[in-house]
């Protein structure tokens, strides 16, 4: 049962207490909203690249916030990139719908979409490919399409993560990132339609609280958070404790527990790790990194990480509560800036 105060704005857990000790960050919908950013970036990297395949100019309204929502449900899709190329890919492989059927379509590859992200989708796409051409011989190439797209694949190689993050971080920050030129884009950057969401007074309360022990973990690249971020990011980059995934191996990307449990090995705290995210990916590799600690720790002082779901900056914020609830997360919160608050009632 969970308990809600202040006219929704926050719902607890009937839990009375948590010995919380450290504050981990996400950033993307918790610490800054990114509707206006990271997806207007996935709808026009869609329409550029599968616009000009099979040249259709309406794409962009068609990849709706509803639809990248049911990807990231999935706690497989946390980059956004490979959101980008699940989409184009199904959006490549059946051309011949017209949009109202492609709208149903992929809500339907989406709910066919798991935890192991990509994968999942390339596997049913070239299944029902299979069936297509079983029922119509009708030949659809499902590797020239994949051969096209490239992804993974490196800046520069791959079309889907060069417009990507082309339109995402714009001239000066994609050269800044890479040291190469961008090719495709040239306008205003839509890291630009970022909107920080936590407030100074947040920070200097929860700066008060945990005396530094406050980091962050995120699919970002450092560059992006700091752009982003600000003068509020080295306020929440406490001691570079933080991890910026982007910036590491692929295979360590969310829900993989590696940047999570890289950042509570250096603050080392004996108390909960409280963990503030946004969506199901959060959720998976918190309890993730808890197992894997607490299995490798069998004889110290057991892990407990606290997960705070944070709401308000979600396209669905009713769906993504019931998501929260249905899998009986700690707290739910809709602003971070509700968190000193719900600090000084459950620790």
């Amino acid at each position: 049962m969970y308990q809600k105060i202040n006219n929704n704005n926050f719902i607890l857990t009937t839990k009375k207490y948590f010995n919380i000790g450290c504050i981990i960050f996400d950033i993307d919908g918790v610490l800054i909203d990114v509707t206006k950013s990271y997806n207007e970036t996935i709808k026009n990297t869609i329409q550029f690249v599968v616009g000009s395949i099979i040249k259709r100019d309406n794409l962009k309204d068609l990849v709706t916030d509803k639809i990248i929502l049911k990807f990231r449900q999935t706690g497989g899709f946390n980059n956004d990139i490979d959101t980008s190329y699940a989409i184009s890919l199904a959006l490549l492989s059946y051309p011949e719908l017209e949009n109202s059927d492609l709208e149903n379509f992929l809500i339907e590859v989406a709910e066919h979409a798991d935890e192991t992200g990509i994968d999942s989708v390339e596997k049913y796409i070239k299944k029902l490919i299979s069936n297509k051409i079983t029922s119509s011989n009708h030949s659809i190439s499902i590797h020239k399409i994949l051969d096209h797209l490239n992804y993974p694949g490196n800046i520069g190689d791959s079309i889907i993560s060069t417009v990507f993050d082309e339109f995402f971080y714009g001239q000066e920050l994609f050269l800044k990132r890479y040291g190469i030129k961008p090719k495709y884009y040239f306008g205003k950057p839509f890291i630009e339609n970022d909107r920080i969401v936590i407030t100074d007074n947040t920070i200097r309360k929860i700066k008060e609280r945990f005396n530094g022990k406050i980091a962050m973990v995120s699919g970002r690249s450092k560059i992006a958070a700091a752009y982003a971020l600000d003068n509020k990011f080295y306020l929440l980059n406490e001691k570079n404790n933080s991890v910026f995934l982007e910036d590491e191996d692929r295979k360590y990307a969310k829900p993989n527990p590696y940047g999570l449990k890289k950042v509570i090995n250096k603050i080392n705290t004996r108390n909960d790790i409280l963990y503030c995210g946004d969506s199901v990916e959060d959720l998976i590799m918190a309890r993730r990194a808890e197992d894997e600690l607490n299995k490798k720790n069998l004889n110290k002082t057991k892990t407990n990480i606290v997960f705070c779901g944070i709401y308000g900056c979600s396209s669905n914020p009713h769906e993504l509560i019931n998501d929260f609830m249905e899998k009986k997360i700690d707290i739910i919160i809709k602003s971070i800036n509700n968190l000193p608050h719900i600090l000084n009632k459950v620790s």
